[in-house]
């Protein structure tokens, strides 16, 4: 029974540390490197002074100037560009998403371990590949008034797409295409280490461990530009027990010391393209994530290549 509870919560935790890990809420603060949050791109608007010749007095405004966008730019200056005006679909009053969500997995479980597992468990299937058009009004989808908009994009839960830092990147470009911009943006390998989580105890809510998960992932370029759930919201981060889970429970204090886990996420990669006015017509994500977790001799891997696709229509 002890090592059935151990497992279960392996697979637990190693099912909804990805699916988890975007779920901030919607005022969680920037993501924090050490280093400065980047400010927007300057190049999009401007402060103009008018003189009122009749009366001598001054007036200053912000009026919007064509977008300038940053060809040729610092990685500093393309990813404030990219956060700035990705973000900016959230804040649309109404548009029109198409998203193509393809997840390709091999989950590597023992067999006589996986004989032990619930049926919800036992039937668990990691790959994704689905299609979504939804219309959102002020925020919430008209065809199906259970989806957000803050949910159906990257940072999930929040109202920011991007908050990526000049830290977070490997390399960065935008250039020229067909009277818009495309910005194109390599991420940094990042290892996963779940130490950082430190000790989760039974008493825990699920918000608690979310949070906890949250804090950690924040902190990654990962965690602040992808999509890193199994698409779709994906029941296999519920800790609910079905009708076969009788006898199934979260064990009490876990030292997470005795449990060994080694992943990464790789090859992180997004490209926006912009039309002349700055509004995303296209945004495409991918990455490759791998986790081994072992615990008393048992060791469970999943290696996974996730990518989505989005079309807008203002």
């Amino acid at each position: 029974m002890k090592l059935r509870i151990i497992w279960l919560f392996l697979a637990a935790a190693l099912l909804a540390l990805p699916a988890c890990g975007t779920a901030r809420p919607a005022n969680a603060p920037a993501t924090t490197t050490g280093e400065e949050a980047i400010e927007p791109f300057a190049g999009t608007t401007q402060e103009r002074t008018t003189e009122i010749e009749s009366t001598g007095a001054t007036t200053t405004g912000i009026e919007k100037t064509a977008v300038e966008a940053p060809i040729g730019g610092s990685i500093a200056q393309v990813a404030a560009f990219y956060n700035e005006h990705a973000n900016a679909v959230k804040a649309a009053g109404r548009i029109t998403i198409k998203k193509h969500n393809v997840r390709n997995a091999v989950l590597d479980i023992p067999a006589v371990i996986k004989a032990l597992l619930p049926k919800r468990m036992k039937n668990f299937d990691p790959n994704t590949n689905e299609t979504i058009t939804e219309t959102f009004v002020n925020g919430k989808g008209a065809s199906d008034t259970a989806r957000r908009l803050n949910d159906f994009l990257p940072i999930n839960g929040t109202s920011d797409v991007s908050r990526l830092k000049a830290a977070h990147i490997k390399n960065a470009s935008c250039a020229e295409q067909d009277g818009g911009w495309v910005i194109s943006i390599k991420l940094k390998d990042e290892p996963m280490n779940l130490s950082s989580f430190g000790s989760m105890r039974e008493e825990m809510s699920d918000a608690e461990r979310r949070s906890m998960m949250d804090d950690y992932l924040s902190q990654s370029g990962y965690g602040s530009s992808m999509e890193l759930g199994f698409g779709g919201g994906s029941s296999s981060s519920s800790s609910q027990p079905e009708e076969d889970d009788e006898g199934w429970q979260m064990p009490g204090n876990i030292d997470i010391s005795s449990i060994k886990m080694d992943g990464s996420y790789r090859n992180g990669a997004i490209t926006a393209v912009f039309d002349k006015e700055g509004k995303p017509t296209s945004l495409t994500l991918s990455y490759d994530n791998n986790i081994a977790v072992s615990v008393i001799g048992i060791k469970v891997k999943m290696d996974s290549t996730v990518k989505q696709e989005y079309q807008f229509t203002w």
